[in-house]
């Protein structure tokens, strides 16, 4: 069975307040990215990895980076304004021969490879299966003036992370109908839910931030000196 990692790194960072994109921001010596891209070349369960990125840095990207090191990275594909269609540009650029795909934020560099193989083995069954973290706060629903609407039940309050793992058909299919429906979605759970198929949380064993602000490369280089 294929299995994928799609990495989306064509985000540009705006709120990152840098002169580069966040994901090529060093991080213990090297940008963000390839610390996301050693996640899954390091992991057995994945035969190739493709990168989704900017489109200024398609072109060039294998001569402004030594890649001998990575040799599951085989694709490229060229980003977009909005993530959902980065994705899709992502999965256009995979064999349809692909079974499963992990896709992956490039602003993760801590995902865990011991809760993506359970995702991964989750997916092989049910067909799609994400990481996630349990809410540790009291969750409320609020309007958009930040009147409490209701309190929700914690137990069943989630945070959406990635990797988020589908069969390759599934994931496919699931954004072939957003575009269709010209939706708007947030994260790929989001698209395969749409056509009612359920998906599974797999708890994230570890920290797994994502790198927004530059406060969160703080807290990244600290996770960094602690492995």
């Amino acid at each position: 069975m294929s299995v994928a990692a799609l990495i989306v790194a064509a985000g540009q960072g705006t709120r990152f307040g840098a002169k580069i994109p966040k994901q090529f921001f060093p991080l213990g010596g090297k940008p963000i990215l390839f610390h996301s891209i050693e996640i899954f070349q390091n992991m057995a369960e994945f035969d190739e990895i493709y990168l989704v990125l900017p489109r200024d840095q398609v072109a060039g990207f294998h001569k402004r980076y030594d890649l001998k090191k990575y040799p599951k990275l085989v694709g490229f594909g060229p980003g977009h304004a909005r993530r959902q269609d980065s994705v899709f540009a992502g999965l256009s650029v995979m064999p349809p021969t692909t079974d499963l795909v992990a896709i992956h934020d490039a602003v993760r560099p801590f995902a865990p490879p011991e809760a993506i193989a359970e995702a991964i083995e989750r997916a092989r069954e049910m067909g799609a299966a994400i990481l996630a973290a349990p809410a540790v706060d009291t969750p409320k629903l609020c309007r958009e003036n930040g009147r409490i609407v209701r309190t929700l039940e914690r137990s069943q309050v989630w945070l959406a992370q990635t990797p988020q793992v589908f069969r390759y058909s599934l994931i496919r299919r699931a954004y072939e109908q957003v575009i269709a429906d010209s939706a708007e979605v947030t994260d790929d759970a989001a698209a395969v839910e749409r056509l009612d198929h359920p998906v599974e949380v797999v708890a994230a064993t570890r920290p797994n931030p994502k790198i927004t602000h530059p406060e969160d490369l703080e807290f990244a280089e600290w996770l960094l000196r602690r492995r």
